[in-house]
C-alpha cells in the first residue's frame, strides 16, 4: 500500500531510541543496519521493534539500504508473528554527520522508512529519515 499522499512522521520511543544507540554503539566503529517493526496508518508509522540485520548486509554505496533478501523475509515472518510489519530499515554511519538526503539512485520502497544515524564514540548524534513520495527520497518527521 502506498502513502504517497500523506506527510510522513516516524514515531520511536525512548526506549526504542535507546535500543537504537545501544545497537550502534555495540557494532562502532563499524556500520550496523537492521530493520524497524511496527503499524503504519496513512503515513504515520509507528516503530514498536528494532532488530539488528547480520553485517555486511547492505550494499557499499554511503546511505544505501540494500538488505540481504532471505534476512529481509526473516524479519518479515518474524514482524508477522508479533501481528506488525517492517516499516523500513536502518542503517548507522560511524563518525559520520548525516546531513543530507541519500543518494535519489539508491533503491527504495514505497512504504517504508529509512532511518540514517550518525553515531561517535558518544553516542548517537542525529537521527533522520526518508520515504519514497512520489518517486523521490522526502525527510519525513522523526517524533521521539
Amino acid at each position: 500500500m502506498s502513502y504517497d499522499l500523506f506527510m510522513s512522521q516516524l514515531f520511536l520511543s525512548k526506549p526504542l531510541r535507546d535500543r537504537l544507540e545501544l545497537l550502534t554503539s555495540i557494532g562502532y566503529p563499524n556500520e550496523t543496519c537492521g530493520v524497524l517493526l511496527g503499524k503504519q496508518v496513512h503515513g504515520h508509522v509507528s516503530v514498536h521493534r528494532i532488530e539488528e540485520a547480520p553485517y555486511p548486509n547492505l550494499d557499499q554505496a554511503e546511505g544505501g539500504f540494500n538488505l540481504n533478501p532471505l534476512d529481509l523475509h526473516n524479519a518479515t515472518r518474524n514482524a508477522q508473528r508479533h501481528g506488525l510489519e517492517v516499516v523500513g530499515i536502518w542503517r548507522a554511519l560511524p563518525d559520520k554527520c548525516v546531513t543530507r538526503t541519500p543518494d535519489e539512485n539508491l533503491p527504495a520502497w514505497s512504504g517504508y522508512s529509512y532511518l540514517l544515524v550518525s553515531i561517535t564514540p558518544t553516542g548517537i548524534t542525529t537521527l533522520r529519515s526518508w520515504r519514497l513520495t512520489s518517486n523521490r527520497l522526502t525527510e519525513e518527521d522523526l517524533m521521539l
